[in-house]
């Protein structure tokens, strides 16, 4: 919210750094037009901008919930959470490489 705000009153995004090195898409790239989009409720912008986050995106709000949840009663992540995280991580990874061979 912060850096919607931030990119509301400066004009001013945040570069995608290995975009500008390599030239080829992050799985990131196109957040900032993601965000945008859903502030204008432009579902159809939002997911063109980044399908895999737009679909993603309420798995990801529930598991920060979640993992705030559990610091706040001060007790450990379960087991199966680090390795549903992992698989996120793995599958994010692998839309970030079919996003460039597409």
């Amino acid at each position: 919210m912060i850096y919607y705000i931030w990119l509301r009153l400066t004009n001013l995004a945040i570069p995608c750094i290995f975009r500008k090195v390599t030239g080829w898409l992050c799985p990131g790239c196109g957040i900032t037009t993601l965000i945008i989009c859903l502030t204008k409720l432009d579902f159809q912008g939002a997911y063109h901008a980044n399908p895999f986050l737009f679909i993603t995106g309420p798995f990801l709000l529930i598991e920060l919930i979640y993992c705030d949840f559990l610091k706040m009663r001060e007790r450990e992540l379960p087991k199966w959470n680090h390795y549903l995280v992992v698989g996120y991580t793995i599958i994010l990874c692998a839309f970030g490489v079919w996003r460039n061979l597409v």
